[in-house]
């Protein structure tokens, strides 16, 4: 039985906190969040609210999950590595490269695992879209086009939609074209939020393959999709229905559904936290590791900086000029 603990009981942590209540091989020692209003989330899923986080690793937990604002994300970790637990994160692994890369250190000198918490990776209809790319039936990627947007909830004020949202879709476009991009340009505004609040961002990757971002706060609706563009059939997944539909062109010039794909429904939190439980069990290496969740960042820093200079910048310039 692995004993759990999550530190941050916001949107995302209180969810964490019920799913690892419900898992058979995990024990919920914890959830630590300051607000002692979070009382009764922890009531209601059998288990003790720490006001300090530190009071929580005191329960030695195996595996902490650090769902807090991004700018705690580099202390609590690095103080749960000390406690000696295994991580995930939720992504950004942290705002700052050279801190995210020492928390890489301290977890491998230490012997622990650091799961970073990219979640859309555990969509079943994402794991069904792998698979069709994969498989060559698209032909040739080409390029790969997420659209993320929905109205501003005013749950973040630390960072803005680019580390936020296009996190999320830096890593997707990475995996599913299972490569990485060599430089970004990006175009961004700020209406509402004391960040920037839409932001699109084009992604050039080997052999001329490109990924395409729109994200914004501004929208009125919700919408998480991604078009796939390929040499042989066009593919849009939606991932929030969990739906895939394939086209084909026919000589006449117009696109004909080719099939819309079954996807065994799933909740991908469920399916990421079962992950990464087995993870620690076993010693295996998760599906989205901290050296993915430092790409991504370096990626969306690189995305700011040419918002800064009005220019696609190479990723990785952005850090290094700093």
């Amino acid at each position: 039985m692995l004993k759990v603990g999550v530190i941050g009981a916001g949107s995302m942590g209180r969810h964490h906190v019920r799913v690892y209540s419900e898992l058979e091989n995990c024990r919920l020692v914890g959830v630590a969040d300051p607000d002692p209003g979070k009382q009764e989330l922890a009531d209601k899923h059998g288990t003790q609210l720490f006001t300090d986080y530190h009071a929580l690793l005191e329960q030695g937990p195996d595996l902490v999950s650090i769902a807090a604002p991004t700018v705690m994300h580099y202390q609590a970790a690095r103080d749960a590595i000390s406690a000696g637990c295994h991580l995930l994160v939720e992504k950004p692994i942290s705002d700052d490269l050279a801190k995210a890369q020492e928390l890489v250190e301290l977890a491998r000198a230490a012997g622990k695992i650091i799961a970073i918490g990219h979640i859309e990776r555990f969509n079943p209809a994402v794991s069904e879209l792998k698979q069709i790319i994969a498989s060559g039936e698209l032909g040739e990627v080409l390029t790969v086009n997420n659209l993320r947007v929905g109205p501003y909830h005013g749950r973040i004020a630390d960072t803005g939609i680019v580390l936020d949202l296009g996190t999320h879709d830096v890593d997707l476009i990475s995996y599913l074209l299972d490569a990485r991009a060599e430089s970004v340009f990006c175009n961004a505004m700020q209406r509402v939020h004391n960040h920037e609040d839409h932001a699109v961002l084009q992604m050039q990757f080997p052999a001329g393959r490109t990924g395409i971002i729109e994200t914004s706060w501004l929208a009125p609706y919700r919408a998480r999709n991604i078009f796939c563009v390929g040499t042989k059939h066009f593919a849009l997944c939606d991932l929030m229905n969990q739906l895939i539909l394939v086209y084909e062109d026919n000589p006449e010039g117009n696109n004909l559904l080719a099939g819309l794909r079954h996807v065994e429904r799933g909740e991908p939190l469920k399916r990421e936290l079962e992950h990464v439980v087995q993870c620690v069990m076993d010693g295996s290496q998760p599906l989205c590791t901290a050296e993915d969740s430092i790409y991504a960042l370096s990626v969306c820093l690189a995305a700011l900086k040419s918002i800064e200079i009005g220019a696609s910048v190479a990723v990785g310039a952005a850090q290094a000029a700093g």
